[in-house]
């Protein structure tokens, strides 16, 4: 098989468009079907690839990528076989003619999925400094009264601060514009963690969308279990007695003929000494009012916190500590599961993400 085709981005005299930066070198074996290399050929022409050559096959051929340059200047070497069974062996893949989408895809990707091999990647699929980057940014402190805000006002203010572009997937503004107002008073507490609790009370979340090596953005989504999110608030380094030492005081508290909502409202709250956030998405899904549920603490003498827990459990809530994304504490109060998962800890931002992956439970 003495045979060459070749071709690059040259046609009718002019310098064509290619997207992708590969040259391509495809082996054909002796044993391949007859004129496997011209219908190859043909498909191969489609790729919109820099340049492709076929030749014969020769002892030691296999499939392999190499490259040259970096960023923009990344340009890939690729070999491929076509073997007896006419599939294209390329690294990574095997391919018929009749593949051409799937071909076309998969060469698409392989120029970023080269760049990147050897990168660690965690939570939200970012690299440690691209991680750091957008931790550092999400602690921007909201400087202006939360409660009572309309929603769409109250994401527009926060977002218009973060230097990280902040884009809407369909049908978001519609749902920002007919959102409930947050009902707690967030002013100083950092724009991710605040973002995230507004977005929740809506059924949205904020999610790192299509994180590249070079940029970050971040969208607004409808809220799915499959979608990694950014978290409404994190897991503290230390312990509760530390950053949050009145909700640690002893004292005696008796509870009788009283809401839950009265019940916090009436002194317990201000004695825990950090806002007591409710989880408004859990309360609407599960049709739970802390302004109807009576609750009831017999007289004894404990700890702040011990008591809340404690009336909360009535409600079918659970309260957990989390800091912000500056490490300012506040009590999260929610119904723990699969749409609510318990806080993820993260090492200091300049280390990155403690754990990849989606939210642990």
């Amino acid at each position: 098989m003495a045979a060459l085709v070749a071709f690059g981005s040259l046609a009718g005299g002019a310098l064509a468009h290619a997207a992708l930066p590969i040259d391509l070198e495809v082996a054909v074996v002796q044993a391949a079907p007859l004129g496997a290399m011209q219908q190859w050929g043909r498909v191969l022409s489609e790729m919109d690839l820099a340049r492709v050559r076929l030749r014969a096959a020769n002892r030691g051929d296999q499939p392999s990528v190499t490259t040259t340059g970096a960023g923009p200047a990344l340009r890939l070497q690729v070999v491929g076989i076509v073997n007896h069974k006419d599939q294209l062996v390329l690294p990574g893949g095997v391919f018929r003619q009749a593949d051409a989408a799937q071909l076309k895809q998969f060469l698409e990707d392989l120029p970023r999925q080269t760049a990147e091999q050897g990168i660690e990647r965690g939570i939200f699929g970012l690299t440690k400094p691209q991680f750091a980057a957008l931790y550092h940014d999400l602690s921007t402190p909201v400087d202006a009264p939360t409660k009572g805000v309309p929603l769409n006002e109250l994401a527009a203010n926060v977002t218009a601060r973060l230097g990280t572009p902040v884009e809407l997937s369909a049908g978001v503004a519609d749902t920002l514009n007919r959102g409930q107002p947050l009902t707690a008073d967030l002013q100083g507490y950092s724009a991710g963690t605040v973002l995230a609790i507004a977005l929740r009370s809506a059924g949205l979340e904020l999610a790192p969308s299509g994180p590249t090596l070079e940029t970050v953005a971040l969208k607004i989504v409808p809220a799915t279990r499959d979608t990694d999110h950014w978290p409404a608030g994190w897991k503290p380094e230390q312990v509760g007695r530390v950053i949050a030492p009145a909700m640690h005081q002893f004292t005696t508290i008796e509870i009788s003929g009283f809401t839950l909502q009265q019940a916090l409202d009436g002194g317990l709250a201000a004695h825990m000494g950090v806002p007591l956030v409710f989880d408004a998405r859990v309360l609407a899904d599960r049709r739970i009012d802390p302004a109807n549920i009576q609750v009831k603490f017999p007289r004894s003498k404990t700890y702040i916190r011990r008591a809340v827990d404690n009336i909360l459990a009535q409600a079918r809530l659970a309260g957990e500590l989390r800091v912000d994304e500056a490490g300012k504490p506040f009590y999260w109060i929610t119904q723990f599961g699969p749409d609510s998962p318990r806080a993820l800890g993260t090492d200091p931002p300049s280390e990155g993400p403690a754990a990849p992956g989606r939210h642990q439970p």
